[in-house]
């Protein structure tokens, strides 16, 4: 008998068992932030979240996977439904490279309360900032019988909200939000998401490149960090270890700058498990006067690498030290370039100042879908308008020219970056 082999959905289930070298082989072309290896990691330093996540079988060995997880009551901000419509938290947090929020939608908002919104199913990596589907096969229809099967099954569980905060514009993904609003969901701007495509033969071509301003912009950050009395070396591996807590304390002192809320054991618990399970992780130490003042840890996975968590310590280098572009952006491009990697995927946050350097930016969505269709429209309405102040405030087109053109772009325009 011919024919395609049969695909096998399953919901609710556990992270398939699957090491990192396993990853490599099987998920080869899947973000770090979406394998086995981080998502584990990831159920041990966020306790209070129930994975739930959607496995796809077909055949030996193929695999795809839609992390998720159910939030029972409200998380932080980043993972909290209600901020992508607008909401405003009592605690002044904003949502990853936020734009200011309206007051009074704000207070719409909250005037739900939280019983429309929770139990929520989180689509995706909340440490990862990264929502999609991990996969090594295809089919034109994958996608929407992932979601087809997901629906049903999560409102049957009794989740009043599904949310998928980080959609990147990337293969596949057109097709996984296309599903979703197919279901019910509605999808609007959350931002943009920054790499490099590496095409050049080696750094100084990619430098011969690049426009002449962004070539000058380059070398003036390099200029910056060095006249600041910062010099920067690299450490691989379990050479990373003693410096494990230094690098969470310091992400996490540019985070909040930046208004995105982490926490350093997130960040030594899955730092830790990377390296623990062999990962090829990288750390840039940045030094000034002989203290470690700046970092920047990496991680490759194939032909690519991922510039993951940076953090600076302002009171020692000011604000405008250069050192950020230093240490995140040219010293991994280097590096990269050495080795014949293809992309060094930046991810989101300071999105203005990598354009500038040089990245090209992915656009990435927001999709919602409650479980309640009478409150569907409504919401629709909050997602919408949050997106445009969003576009507004990357300096995107917006669909609507009344809405004010002044809107700042919160943790975006400085040496920094929130949600890497």
């Amino acid at each position: 008998m011919g024919g395609s082999p049969r695909v096998v959905i399953s919901t609710g289930q556990a992270l398939p068992d699957m090491d990192w070298t396993g990853e490599l082989a099987g998920l080869t072309d899947s973000w770090p932030y979406l394998g086995p290896t981080w998502l584990r990691a990831t159920e041990k330093v966020l306790p209070d979240v129930q994975p739930w996540h959607t496995l796809a079988h077909r055949a030996r060995g193929e695999l795809a996977l839609l992390p998720g997880y159910i939030l029972t009551t409200p998380p932080v901000v980043d993972h909290e439904p209600r901020t992508y419509l607008g909401w405003q938290a009592p605690s002044g947090e904003e949502v990853c490279c936020g734009a200011e929020t309206d007051a009074a939608r704000s207070a719409e908002v909250d005037a739900l309360g939280t019983e429309p919104f929770f139990p929520t199913l989180l689509l995706g990596s909340p440490l990862g900032y990264r929502t999609e589907v991990a996969y090594n096969f295809w089919t034109p229809t994958l996608m929407g019988s992932i979601v087809d099967k997901l629906v049903p099954a999560a409102f049957e569980a009794g989740i009043r909200c599904i949310v998928a905060p980080w959609v990147p514009s990337r293969r596949g993904n057109d097709a996984l939000v296309d599903a979703l609003d197919a279901a019910g969901a509605s999808t609007t701007f959350w931002g943009y998401e920054d790499f490099m495509s590496l095409d050049a033969p080696n750094w100084e071509g990619h430098l011969a490149a690049l426009p002449l301003k962004k070539r000058q912009r380059i070398k003036g950050d390099v200029r910056r960090a060095e006249a600041a009395g910062v010099t920067i070396e690299r450490v691989d591996g379990t050479d990373i270890r003693p410096y494990v807590a230094r690098i969470a304390e310091l992400t996490c002192l540019n985070r909040e700058k930046n208004g995105a809320g982490e926490e350093p054991e997130h960040i030594v618990g899955i730092l830790s498990a990377l390296i623990d399970e062999g990962a090829d992780v990288r750390a840039y130490l940045g030094y000034k006067d002989g203290a470690l003042v700046a970092t920047c840890v990496t991680i490759r996975k194939n032909h690519r690498l991922f510039p993951k968590w940076a953090g600076f310590d302002y009171a020692a280098i000011g604000e405008r030290s250069g050192i950020y572009f230093a240490l995140v952006l040219d010293a991994p491009v280097r590096d990269a370039y050495a080795e014949g990697l293809r992309t060094v995927e930046f991810g989101a946050g300071a999105h203005q100042a990598k354009a500038l350097r040089g990245c090209t930016p992915r656009e990435v969505r927001t999709s919602m879908l409650l479980s309640d269709p009478a409150l569907r429209p409504q919401a629709s309405a909050w997602l919408d308008a949050f997106g445009t102040s969003r576009r507004v405030a990357f300096g995107a087109a917006s669909p609507a020219p009344a809405q004010p053109a002044n809107l700042p772009l919160l943790g975006g325009s400085g040496d920094s970056g929130c949600c890497g």
